[in-house]
């Protein structure tokens, strides 16, 4: 018998959109008839509510079977089956009056009705879609409305794996059918309690075992099966985001251990980085606090002159950027002329030159620089001492230079540092987890991986067929 209820239940997506179209049809000819010209339509106006009745009716008999699995929210399942209910109520009542002469109470039965169809519509939507389904686009950003806020992470190894990496994907990815407003198959992931209770079907999540997992295991189905998750037409998990989730359950990482605290193979760091990569915006650093003296009409010219582009970077600010972009090749004599300005220059981008000893001494005495971009230049461990007293530093690009683990922790002494970028260095696997150690409040970014291939790929790949 509850096999049959459940069967039946299954039909109510489908039954009710009838008393839907058959209802508003039937306000609408009700309307029209307000004037002389369409009398014609009134037999219509009975039968359309007639039919709008009967399927309402079994609407709400298809919906009473769907909720008894109780794989709803109580509370919006409950306001549901009342406007539900009382559409259907309202439906009778307009099929007895249909045919009645036009009056007050037929216009504000009429109006009612109208009102009720738009409210359970809206109720059964959050039901079936998740919550505000009717209203997120009229009031949440249009750029990405379809998922949730995630935390911006400033430092991935100081994040809890499970609510700062993986919650946000379940919430994203399966919150529409398993959180407080839905269960399907008894299930909630929306915590850790729930998770560890798995649903109907038995436990999802079994710790250092990701195969053994439900909760891993339906995302690897092939799309077009029955069982995978999402289901087919659901946004689905990335790359990223599966490796993430095979990494969290295979690691014993559980629900409260940080990032640093669980082993981190090669292969699951582009994931983890990507994660902070919101933190690790391109906006330019705040500049010192201190006033400094205005750079002269006669220093700009003679370092624009000397090719470097230099502009103030704030017009109520005497501090300035400078670039040597425009340059085909840097000279000691060049670079000595930032001397100038060591005391107002706080953004210096110098990438793609071979810079003397003497350079790099003349960078190191500009201490209020707040972003430094050395990349591809030819500092080294030994060179690199030249710019311990930059005590402002917030942003420091090493990437492709010759730079190693050892350079680097001689930059611990700066406790401004924010972003660091090491891609293209000698500093692989271990040594850059071990750095990130060390620096616990900078954002340090290694760049150019090769993912190396897991178990867990499951795309096939064919060479192609040889030409006859």
């Amino acid at each position: 018998m509850n096999t049959l209820i459940e069967f039946f239940g299954k039909f109510h997506p489908v039954l009710v959109h009838l008393p839907i179209g058959f209802l508003l049809l039937a306000l609408v000819f009700q309307w029209l008839c307000r004037k002389e010209k369409y009398f014609a339509i009134l037999p219509a106006v009975k039968i359309a509510f007639l039919l709008g009745m009967i399927s309402a009716i079994v609407s709400c008999l298809s919906g009473w079977s769907l909720s008894s699995g109780g794989e709803y929210d109580e509370t919006t399942l409950d306001y549901h089956k009342w406007m539900g209910i009382g559409v259907a109520a309202f439906s009778v009542v307009g099929y007895w009056l249909a045919d009645k002469p036009s009056s007050q109470i037929k216009n504000i039965l009429s109006a009612l009705t109208f009102v009720l169809i738009i409210i359970t519509g809206h109720l059964g939507g959050t039901l079936t879609h998740g919550d505000g389904f009717l209203t997120k686009g009229l009031f949440e950003n249009a750029k990405d409305s379809s998922k949730s806020a995630r935390k911006t992470i400033a430092n991935v190894q100081e994040a809890v794996v499970y609510t700062d990496l993986i919650q946000p994907i379940l919430t994203d990815k399966c919150g529409g059918c398993h959180s407080a407003k839905k269960q399907k198959g008894g299930l909630r992931l929306d915590g850790q309690d729930w998770i560890l209770k798995g649903g109907k079907e038995g436990k999802v999540f079994v710790s250092g075992n990701p195969t053994g997992s439900e909760l891993y295991k339906r995302v690897l189905l092939d799309p077009l099966e029955e069982k995978h998750m999402p289901p087919k037409g659901k946004p689905q998990l990335t790359e990223q985001e599966m490796n993430l989730m095979h990494w969290w359950i295979e690691s014993n990482a559980a629900f409260t251990k940080k990032v640093k605290e669980v082993n981190q193979p090669q292969q699951i760091l582009p994931a983890l980085l990507a994660m902070q990569s919101a933190a690790v915006s391109m906006k330019k650093p705040s500049i010192p606090d201190g006033e400094v003296d205005k750079v002269s009409a006669s220093v700009f010219e003679s370092l624009r002159n000397a090719g470097i582009i230099v502009l103030p970077v704030a017009a109520n600010s005497n501090y300035v950027s400078a670039n040597f972009v425009s340059i085909k090749k840097v000279t000691q004599e060049t670079v000595a002329l930032l001397k100038q300005v060591n005391k107002q220059l706080v953004w210096l981008k110098l990438d793609y030159t071979e810079l003397s000893e003497n350079s790099w001494k003349v960078i190191g005495q500009c201490t209020n620089l707040t972003r430094l971009s050395i990349d591809h230049t030819n500092l080294t461990d030994a060179q690199i001492l030249n710019l311990t007293g930059l005590k402002n530093l917030q942003y420091l690009n090493l990437v492709g230079t010759k730079i190693t683990t050892q350079g680097v922790q001689q930059l611990k002494s700066i406790a401004t540092l924010e972003n660091l970028y090491l891609g293209q260095t000698s500093i692989k696997g271990n040594d850059f987890i071990n750095l990130q150690k060390q620096f616990p409040k900078t954002i340090l970014d290694s760049g150019n991986y090769h993912l190396e291939n897991l178990a867990s790929d499951t795309q096939l790949l064919k060479a192609p067929p040889i030409k006859k």
